[in-house]
């Protein structure tokens, strides 16, 4: 049922988008999707019958063959149903509301039909509950057959208003699509479409444990909402219970083609209950949600990127929109906060979507948690690997092309055993100004598959150097990659941290053993050194990460932190007997991760080893820190960085030309373009008598050279091509 994917337009050849349909916020979505460079990013406006474009459904005039043409149309295609059938109860006036299309309502009933668990979570009076209202009275009235669904809710008052919710939207409904007798059920606590077979069961939290158990074990159905999670007593007992003893419910409507599936709808809750502990962790063990999604192939390839990018051992999705993102404005905030009078931590949680922890105590400052949480982006741009990976990238996809050559990178990696518990996350840090520019979180996986993306990573950005943590299945993933960049004929200690170059000094003869050209060492003389790559994180380590480097990340980077899922884990640190640590209910993957990054750039040894200028390490830090960058900012660094480059390209054609005519155009635009280097004073930042300097006596040595060889009778030097200024010597 449904189109979902783009091959799914070639199952109903006379499908088109509505492109005059006259609701036009699917229209306005539509747009948005198509400007995040969303390939399918049509299917809301999905007509498969052309011949109802432009109809009125709720027309007193309709013919009863129009009416069976809207009839199928709803039953074949949902989004025909929300877009032009379904209204909801006027907040002022007696004209009923169309469905208004948004990020949330379109991405919570697609992953519903895709039967993908879906954790919608948005701030109060922004309609997180009427999107599975209205999909559940689609469900009831139009295409279900023969199906129970259930609702689980905190309270007897959220309940009766749940169950008048439905019936609103149903009696605004055009009537010929429902069909309901004197025989059906509607009452506050159930409604039945006995013409369809179907039933609607409402429950309420228990008070206690076993009546919590025993409520789960009898909600047998395919369909399961469950509203208000962190508030329901004992979820943590109820809803295993439940999701156990509808399996069979769910094989059966699987079989039989129906609907199925499961939605949990919330504010956020409080971290430090019981019930808020266990559904934080669900929620945030899902993956996170992303656009990215509506261009997977199938509900396979679907599937197995949400299994990937997840923690939980069922496929579950992490919708947390704010209030921009669904349309409303600051102002619009603000006055809802106000006319609410909400204040602390409950404006947090159902306003901001904020998981609060009550007295537990953040290492982090008021101050500097604020400049971090006000840090998150969307991506720019979410890469997906063959493999089905994510990455979740900061930058856009032009500006991965040129700032990825330009700068130089520090890659975290924080490893788990990639089994449901711990994720392997990854967080790239541009050391220039340690900001975040890529992050990615990976789960249920074959670890062979993962190092090999890595690996094409580091091939793809050779500007790039990779931090490891050295715990549980490290040692596996190192291997692989030795293994990989020997036969690639890269030299490994040069892209991954490595304790002889660190320890350079302490041991100069086993520095010297790997400096010159070890890519074509023989297998035997890297897995002799194989203990010595990544970081171990010993007590005095893990002090130190937590520590120092922890808070000097906070205060020099924390406004360009970026990412919602690191953000989270950030804020979500807590201090336990003296020591900081994630609570119980939260994980730290993606805070380690990106901590190694900050640690290579201040405390590993012997950087240039790498690469590395150490005079551009950290060198935009001291004029953002503690702030984020204005517009203008952004865009002057972007252009400086520009100009870097291309005076390096002059410089190394400068060093190469014989022609005179040639240096003189070439040393002519050197001058323009060392003109407009600044620096963070405004200052010109290069010499240009300093740079003509080094390229005459680039051409003296090596004029020098060339006369000594061929005095020698010695052929030239092969010259290796395309490495550039990737060739380092010790």
């Amino acid at each position: 049922m449904a189109i979902l994917f783009l091959d799914d337009w070639k199952r109903y050849p006379t499908a088109r988008p509505d492109l005059k349909t006259t609701n036009d916020s699917f229209l306005r979505l539509a747009q948005v999707y198509r400007q995040m460079g969303i390939k399918n990013h049509l299917f809301p406006l999905a007509l498969i019958q052309p011949e109802l474009q432009g109809v009125d459904p709720f027309d007193p005039n309709l013919s009863k063959e129009l009416k069976m043409r809207i009839g199928l149309e709803c039953k074949s295609n949902p989004w025909y149903f929300f877009r032009e059938c379904v209204r909801l109860p006027a907040r002022a006036g007696s004209t009923p509301i169309r469905f208004r299309a948004n990020r949330g309502n379109i991405a919570l009933p697609w992953l519903f039909y895709n039967h993908i668990t879906a954790a919608l979570i948005q701030p109060r009076q922004t309609g997180k509950s009427r999107s599975t209202d209205c999909l559940n009275v689609g469900n009831i009235y139009v295409h279900s057959l023969n199906t129970r669904i259930n609702l689980l809710t905190k309270d007897e008052k959220l309940r009766n208003e749940n169950v008048e919710a439905l019936k609103e939207i149903r009696d605004l409904l055009p009537s010929y699509l429902v069909n309901i007798t004197s025989e059906d059920t509607d009452n506050r606590m159930e409604i039945t479409c006995k013409a369809l077979g179907n039933r609607y069961m409402t429950h309420v939290a228990q008070n206690s444990l076993n009546a919590a158990n025993n409520m789960g074990r009898g909600l047998t159905s395919p369909i399961f909402h469950i509203d208000e999670s962190p508030f329901i007593s004992f979820i943590d007992e109820a809803l295993p219970a439940a999701l156990s003893a509808g399996n069979a419910a769910r094989d059966e409507a699987e079989r039989n083609g129906m609907p199925y599936g499961t939605i949990l709808t919330t504010t956020a809750g409080k971290k430090d209950t019981r019930e808020g502990m266990f559904i934080y962790a669900m929620i945030h063990g899902g993956a996170t949600w992303t656009e990215a999604f509506f261009d997977a192939v199938n509900r396979e390839q679907l599937a197995d990127l949400v299994k990937k990018a997840g923690t939980n051992r069922a496929p579950l999705v992490n919708i947390t929109l704010n209030h921009r993102q669904l349309g409303y404005t600051d102002e619009w905030l603000y006055e809802k906060m106000a006319s609410t009078n909400s204040t602390g931590d409950a404006a947090n949680r159902d306003y901001l979507n904020w998981w609060t922890s009550g007295s537990l105590r953040s290492p982090l400052t008021t101050q500097l948690s604020e400049i971090i949480r006000g840090s998150q982006q969307e991506p720019k741009y979410i890469q997906i690997s063959r493999s089905n990976y994510i990455l979740r990238w900061y930058l856009t996809e032009e500006e991965i092309k040129w700032k990825m050559k330009a700068g130089r990178f520090a890659m975290g990696i924080d490893t788990s055993d990639a089994v449901g518990r711990d994720a392997t996350s990854l967080v790239i840090t541009d050391l220039s100004d340690m900001s975040v520019v890529a992050v990615g979180t990976y789960n249920e996986t074959n670890l062979m598959m993962l190092a090999q993306f890595f690996c094409e990573i580091m091939v793809e950005h050779p500007t790039i150097t990779m931090v490891i943590e050295k715990k549980l299945n490290a040692q596996a993933l190192i291997d692989f990659m030795l293994l990989f960049f020997q036969r690639a004929g890269v030299d490994p200690f040069r892209r991954l941290y490595n304790r002889v170059v660190d320890a350079s000094r302490e041991d100069p003869e086993a520095y010297m053993e790997i400096c010159g050209d070890v890519s074509r060492q023989s297998e035997q003389f890297f897995t002799a050194r194989k203990s010595k790559f990544g970081f171990v994180t010993d007590a005095d380590n893990r002090k130190l990460l937590y520590g120092t480097v922890l808070q000097n990340m906070a205060k020099e980077a924390g406004h360009a932190t970026r990412d919602s899922t690191l953000i989270q884990e950030l804020l979500s640190l807590v201090v336990k007997d003296g020591r900081i640590d994630h609570k119980a209910s939260g994980h730290d993957d993606h805070v380690i991760a990106l901590l190694l990054t900050h640690w290579f750039a201040n405390y590993a040894q012997n950087l240039e080893h790498y690469g590395i200028n150490t005079r551009e390490v950290r060198a935009g830090v001291a004029m953002n820190a503690g702030k984020a960058p204005s517009p203008l900012e952004l865009l002057e660094a972007a252009r400086q960085k520009e100009l870097m480059q291309e005076i390096g390209t002059l410089v190394e054609q400068l060093k190469a030309t014989t022609s005179e005519i040639e240096i003189m155009r070439l040393e002519f635009k050197l001058k323009h373009l060392t003109a407009q280097v600044k620096d963070a004073g405004g200052d010109s930042a290069l010499s240009l008598d300093a740079l003509l300097k080094d390229i005459e006596d680039s051409r003296m040595r090596s004029r020098e050279t060339q006369r000594r060889r061929m005095t020698l009778g010695h052929p030239a030097p092969f010259q290796q091509q395309g490495l550039g200024s990737r060739i380092f010597r010790c």
